[in-house]
């Protein structure tokens, strides 16, 4: 073995290695942009749920009570009814303000207490009272469903509207049944006001589904763009690929096809093995593989045991990635040297301390070694008894200046050394 090669720390034949079979991928199990979308619209419905239940609560329901505080059997009871309801809308606002969606036990809690503060205060009305000005509960506490329910949707809403109204009907028979001409007047102002809160509700319903619809929208529009990105991107993948087969593979090709280039002369089958070598590299950068690098040089690897070639590999440490440009360049000048190998050959990949080494000893001392077509890729070549050593290195982390590290990826320069070891 010639010198400087590392040892081995695995070895195996590439005989049998395969492609990696593509990476499962797995749909996140929420839309990042819908979230953003609905979050923002239904912020704004809820405040502004919150804007009308204030502006009924304290510009309607407080005036009214104030003006027939006089007229109620205990006006204390009042008070404290319009207090737990203040209460109630305070809280609220507070959970809005810190950006938490309203718990569960929140809702069920706030829903009951309103119902229960509207149950005690129409219980100190007089039958002739009930939906008319004294009566300012029935105002507000449907305005309480429609907001406290906002995220549960519209049937809920309605339910708990038409859970009040049936409660203040059965209240309003135990006071006494009121005349047809006042049960008409009474029919008209719960309409009224059921009909507002039963239109918020339903056009609360509306911007939510064009929330979504919107956050629909919005997902196809990034899909389409990132199919016309991707689509663009392989297109100048391919292009590129063709630009390196029309100045390599096509000539040689073409020399064959006209005569110009003899198939039987070694040099001619050596550089139809480095070709083939390079497709083949080039059909694996299309894999999807756990370790890009490896997967590549085996491909290559593959090409020179069809030629009866024996070789082994041997690979120490762990995968680093390794982007596509830097990988061709390292598997350059090994794959020149596997493809003029005549018996035996062993490749060697070694990564840590923040390189990586490509490199591959052969039984054809006479190889013309590529040089590197990358800044920063190192290619050394030892000759020795007959036998070849080609290695092709690269410094993944440089440290700068500030302490940080990057990846340099400055192209079209050349740094190589040859060595020839004194026999």
């Amino acid at each position: 073995m010639a010198p400087g090669s590392p040892p081995p720390a695995t070895s195996s034949s590439p005989s049998g290695s395969r492609p990696s079979p593509p990476l499962d991928r797995e749909r996140p199990a929420s839309d990042p942009l819908t979230d953003r979308i609905a979050a923002g619209m239904l912020g704004a419905l809820r405040l502004a749920g919150l804007v009308i239940l204030s502006a009924v609560h304290f510009g309607l329901a407080l005036p009214a009570l104030l003006a027939n505080l006089d007229g109620y059997r205990h006006a204390w009871v009042q008070l404290t009814a319009f207090g737990l309801l203040t209460l109630i809308i305070a809280i609220d606002a507070l959970l809005g303000a810190a950006g938490r969606r309203r718990p569960r036990r929140w809702v069920a809690a706030g829903l009951v207490c309103s119902l229960a503060t509207a149950v005690v205060a129409t219980s100190q009305l007089p039958g002739d009272h009930f939906l008319a000005t004294p009566h300012w509960t029935f105002l507000e506490i449907g305005w309480f469903g429609v907001l406290l329910l906002f995220d549960a949707g519209l049937n809920a809403t309605l339910l708990f509207l038409g859970l009040h109204v049936v409660v203040t009907l059965g209240q309003l028979l135990l006071a006494g049944i009121p005349s047809r001409q006042a049960a008409a007047g009474m029919a008209v102002s719960a309409l009224a006001i059921c009909a507002f809160q039963i239109a918020a509700a339903v056009m609360a319903r509306l911007l939510r589904e064009c929330a979504t619809t919107a956050a629909a929208t919005a997902r196809e529009q990034e899909r389409v763009r990132t199919e016309a990105a991707v689509s663009a991107q392989v297109h100048a993948d391919q292009r590129s690929r063709y630009r390196d087969l029309g100045r390599s593979v096509l000539p040689l090709l073409t020399g064959l096809a006209d005569g110009t280039l003899d198939p039987g002369d070694q040099r001619v089958r050596r550089r139809c093995a480095f070709e083939a070598a390079r497709l083949r590299r080039l059909f694996a950068e299309r894999d999807h593989a756990s370790d890009p690098l490896l997967h590549e040089l085996r491909a290559g690897i593959g090409v020179a045991e069809r030629h009866g070639v024996d070789v082994q590999l041997a690979v120490r440490g762990a995968s680093a990635p390794v982007p596509r440009h830097l990988r061709r360049a390292l598997t350059e000048p090994v794959l020149a040297a596997l493809a003029t190998a005549e018996h035996s050959a062993r490749a060697t990949v070694v990564r840590g301390g923040g390189q990586v080494r490509v490199s591959v000893v052969t039984d054809a001392p006479g190889t013309d070694i590529p040089e590197p077509t990358e800044r920063g890729v190192r290619v050394r070549t030892v000759h020795s008894e007959g036998r070849l050593l080609v290695e092709a290195s690269y410094t993944l982390h440089t440290p700068s200046p500030s302490g940080d590290v990057h990846v340099p990826e400055i192209r079209s320069a050349q740094s190589s050394s040859s060595e020839v070891s004194p026999s």
